[in-house]
C-alpha cells in the first residue's frame, strides 16, 4: 500500500513538472492587450432627459524614453480607441448616473520598435449637445515594453495618468454631466374690475447657445385652454428660436420641461390680450436657465373707484330726517303766521 502511495506520489510530481516545462516552452505573448478608461456620466436634476451620445477620443505620439538610439515617435505603432454610446436617461432622482468604459486597443509587443517606455496622450473630444458638461483635459497613456524571455517581447505595464504637465498621478476615470431645468409661468389677476375667467395671451421666447445642438421640441404641460376657448391641444410644445404664445387665466401656470442650462428665455405678455390691465413681473422675466427650475409670475392689475351715489341702507334715516326738516318749517311758518294777526 505504502509503495503505491510513494509510486502515485511521485507521478504526480512527474506530471507537474512536466506539465510547467510544456507552458514555458510554449509561451507567446498575447497579441494585443487592452486599457480601459471608467466613465461616470450623470444626469443632476430629477425628471430631466440626457440625449443620446457617443463619445470620441484621438491620441498622439507624444514620447519616447529608454529605448535604443535613434527611435522616433514615428515609429510607434498607431493606438485605437473605440467610440463609447451614452444612452439617453431620466433622472428619477437628482444625480442620477450611468457607467461606461473607454476601451483602448494596444497593439502587440513587437510592432513597438524595440523596448522602452511609450507616452500617448488621448484628447476627448467636446460634443455639441447643449447641457452637457464634456471632459476634455487630455490623458496620458504610458506602455512599457520589455525583453522576455527567450528574446520575445512583451508588454509589461499599460497605465493612464492625469496628462498634465508635470503631474504623473495614475487616473483611469472621466466624468460627463447633463444639466437641465425647466420655466414655469404662473398668472396672477388683481383688482376690483380684474376679471379672473380671462384669457390671457403670454409669448415665451428660447434661444441658444450658438454651435449647440438642442432636441427639436420641448414638452409643455399645464394650463388649459387657448385664447379662442378650444383646449388647449396645440400649445403642448415650444422649440428653441422660434416664439410660442399660451393663455392663462388667473391661477393657472404652464411649465417647460427639461430645458438644458444657459438657455435663454424672454416672457412677455402680448399687450392687445390685457387692455385696461396694468401688467407687472416677478421672477426673471429675461433670463438664462441655470437651476433646477425657474418662475415667472405675471400679474394683471385693474381697479377703478366705485361712484357709490345714495347708499340705499341709509335712505329710510335720510327720509325720516328730511320728514322732520319739514315738519319743523312748517311749525315755525304757522307760528310766526299767528303772531302776524
Amino acid at each position: 500500500m505504502k509503495k503505491l502511495l510513494s509510486l502515485a506520489l511521485a507521478l504526480i510530481m512527474v506530471l507537474s513538472l512536466s506539465v510547467a516545462v510544456f507552458a514555458d516552452d510554449k509561451f507567446t505573448p498575447p497579441a494585443t492587450s487592452t486599457a480601459t478608461i471608467d466613465v461616470t456620466y450623470t444626469v443632476i436634476n430629477k425628471d430631466t432627459t440626457s440625449p443620446a451620445e457617443t463619445l470620441k477620443f484621438t491620441c498622439e505620439k507624444t514620447g519616447v524614453e529608454h529605448t535604443a538610439a535613434g527611435v522616433q515617435l514615428a515609429q510607434m505603432p498607431e493606438i485605437t480607441i473605440a467610440d463609447v454610446n451614452i444612452n439617453a436617461v431620466t433622472a428619477t432622482r437628482d444625480m442620477t448616473t450611468q457607467t461606461a468604459a473607454v476601451t483602448i486597443n494596444i497593439p502587440e509587443a513587437d510592432q513597438f520598435p524595440g523596448v522602452g517606455v511609450y507616452t500617448y496622450t488621448i484628447h476627448p473630444q467636446a460634443g455639441q449637445n447643449a447641457g452637457v458638461t464634456y471632459y476634455t483635459k487630455a490623458i496620458r497613456l504610458v506602455i512599457t515594453v520589455i525583453e522576455a524571455e527567450g528574446g520575445q517581447r512583451r508588454i509589461a505595464a499599460i497605465h493612464t495618468e492625469s496628462g498634465q504637465d508635470g503631474d504623473e498621478t495614475k487616473s483611469d476615470d472621466i466624468e460627463y454631466t447633463y444639466s437641465a431645468g425647466s420655466l414655469s409661468v404662473t398668472k396672477n389677476v388683481e383688482g376690483n374690475l380684474g376679471d379672473k375667467t380671462k384669457y390671457f395671451a403670454i409669448t415665451v421666447t428660447l434661444t441658444g447657445e450658438e454651435g449647440k445642438t438642442y432636441a427639436a421640441t420641448y414638452l409643455v404641460s399645464g394650463g388649459s385652454k387657448l385664447g379662442n376657448g378650444t383646449d388647449n391641444l396645440a400649445a403642448t410644445t415650444i422649440s428653441v428660436g422660434k416664439p410660442a404664445t399660451f393663455w392663462l387665466k388667473d391661477g393657472e401656470t404652464f411649465t417647460i420641461s427639461n430645458l438644458p442650462y444657459n438657455v435663454s428665455y424672454t416672457v412677455e405678455e402680448i399687450a392687445g390680450s390685457a387692455e385696461g390691465y396694468t401688467v407687472s413681473y416677478s421672477g426673471n422675466q429675461n433670463s438664462r436657465i441655470s437651476k433646477a427650475t425657474d418662475t415667472v409670475t405675471v400679474t394683471n392689475t385693474k381697479n377703478s373707484a366705485v361712484d357709490t351715489g345714495i347708499v340705499l341702507d341709509s335712505l329710510p334715516y335720510v327720509l325720516l330726517i328730511a320728514v322732520a326738516v319739514v315738519g319743523v318749517v312748517i311749525f315755525t311758518s304757522r307760528k310766526r303766521s299767528r303772531r302776524e294777526y
